[in-house]
């Protein structure tokens, strides 16, 4: 009895020696891995033991497993293929492989609900075209995706779950339906595959996102909510950045999309701009591959308080501005505009449907800041200065060289007088060769203008777009004195007279 016992034990401890070889919840069969760089391959091991990586393209690596029996290894990529690929890790006779492995682009995708929101769909939030696009999604044989499970933890972590998946009818309803789009149109237009990362948290602030080192400045945000039971997830500090973005960071990815901030319309929205910077700093640092693109979604029109706490039409376009503020702040950030992409009967839906656009402008951006195409007109129009003459103002803006789209009713634009209250503007469309595209505004209610707004609303949908199909970017200024035209010569130059 003693000796089966005893082979029972032995046969068990085989077993689980059997099993300690394992890649990282990241590293799997379907995966696509960055191009032309160096990546890095994790897992699991026997404390101590040495693990050897192999790769169907010639590249290699080797780690040794920490005590905890973790192990990071390091490989070089080649240029981008739809060839399927094979990465193979060795610890003396334990072997595990992730294959259908492609090389090409990666992009990490976070924010609350609108980056989380599924392609499918969801209760009450439905997306334009997605019956189309899931039955189409078959196409785009390069586009990969994953999901990491929603984790906290109070401190940072090795290691995240998710599970890469083909681009097919039958995994794409569970696709975030933005980064969905923005991939799909990206592989398409680079011929290349893409594979997204999608960490998103449904409700949540940006704390969570930001570690604890980063949080210091910041004395508004309580450290020890994180630690409080009472404290829902979505609000706790650093949570989600130790256990869904830190794990996560190793792998090397080229660009970053961030689709936050409806929760912090109620908390800090102030500071928005300060936070995203210092959290896209961090981020940037983790993944250590220098200032790749961070590209930001503007929040959509929504009526956030619905008149209620005095809160109607005040602080959600403070926080809109603070978004565009970031992008001065954030080296090689840009953001894409989305007041034109909700309608009417969405005035209380904070998810619009609407989302195709939202991906495929981010992928027009992501062209131009990562790819080289520098003549992409990608980036929406924003006010560039306001003039006042008399009763008139005129706006100038960037990203307008080409004229507008939609002049014939245009609404958003509002100005105000000394005392501050706004008044819906008449605009009219012009443009001028040496400044470009223009909007001239005029006002009964408002004789002397002082200041001009747009969109600067909870819910304003924009109707005013740039000759590339985007919009304005929502603003609020102060306008300033007409500058002088140069005279006019009276006549053609006098000849001197002859002596």
């Amino acid at each position: 009895m003693k000796k089966l016992l005893t082979l029972a034990v032995l046969c068990l401890c085989v077993t689980l020696n059997a099993a300690s070889l394992k890649f990282s919840g990241m590293i799997g069969d379907n995966m696509v891995l960055q191009q032309n760089t160096s990546v890095k391959i994790w897992g699991y091991a026997s404390p101590g033991a040495s693990v050897s990586v192999s790769t169907s393209w010639g590249a290699s690596g080797s780690a040794r497993a920490n005590a905890k029996g973790e192990w990071v290894a390091t490989v070089k990529t080649p240029a981008a293929t739809f060839n399927p690929q094979t990465v193979r890790a060795r610890s003396g006779s334990e072997t595990v492989t992730a294959s259908n492995v492609l090389i090409g682009e990666v992009w990490f995708c976070s924010g609350q609900s609108n980056m989380e929101m599924t392609l499918g769909g969801g209760m009450g939030t439905p997306v334009q075209g997605s019956l189309e696009e899931v039955a189409m999604s078959g196409q785009y044989k390069g586009v990969r995706h994953v999901t990491i499970k929603r984790a906290t933890s109070l401190e940072p972590q090795f290691d995240a779950e998710g599970e890469w998946q083909v681009s097919n009818p039958q995994n794409s309803p569970r696709f975030s339906a933005v980064a969905y789009f923005f991939a799909s149109r990206l592989s398409k237009a680079l011929d290349v595959p893409v594979g997204v990362i999608n960490a998103s948290w449904g409700g949540c602030m940006i704390s969570p996102w930001m570690s604890a080192e980063s949080l210091k400045a910041y004395p508004s945000v309580n450290m020890a909510d994180a630690t409080d039971d009472s404290v829902n997830n979505m609000f706790k500090p650093s949570v989600m950045y130790n256990g869904m973005f830190y794990p996560v960071s190793k792998f090397a990815v080229n660009g970053m999309i961030w689709y936050q901030g409806e929760s912090n319309v109620s908390t800090r929205f102030d500071e928005y701009a300060s936070l995203m910077t210092t959290m896209a700093e961090t981020w940037r640092k983790d993944f250590g591959r220098g200032d790749i693109p961070f590209l930001i979604v503007e929040l959509p029109p929504y009526d956030y308080y619905d008149g209620n706490y005095g809160l109607q039409d005040e602080q959600g376009p403070i926080l809109r501005e603070q978004q565009f503020m970031a992008t001065k702040t954030i080296p090689n950030s840009g953001i894409v505009g989305t007041n034109d992409l909700a309608y009417d009967y969405e005035l209380n839906q904070v998810h619009p449907s609407n989302k195709r656009p939202v991906g495929e402008r981010l992928c027009y951006l992501a062209m131009k800041m990562a790819y080289g195409y520098d003549n992409l007109p990608a980036v929406n129009p924003s006010m560039r200065v306001a003039y006042v003459d008399g009763a008139k103002v005129r706006v100038y803006f960037d990203n307008a060289t080409s004229g507008w789209l939609g002049g014939n009713v245009i609404e958003g634009f509002e100005l105000a007088g000394g005392g501050g209250h706004f008044h819906k503007a008449d605009a009219v469309t012009g443009f001028a060769f040496r400044d470009g595209a223009y909007v001239e505004l005029t006002s009964k209610e408002v004789p002397e203008p002082k200041y001009v707004r747009y969109c600067f609303r909870d819910f304003q949908v924009g109707t005013l777009k740039a000759a590339s199909g985007l919009p304005i970017i929502p603003f609020r200024a102060e306008v300033e004195p007409m500058p002088e035209q140069p005279a006019r010569p009276a006549g053609p130059p006098q000849r001197p007279a002859n002596n």
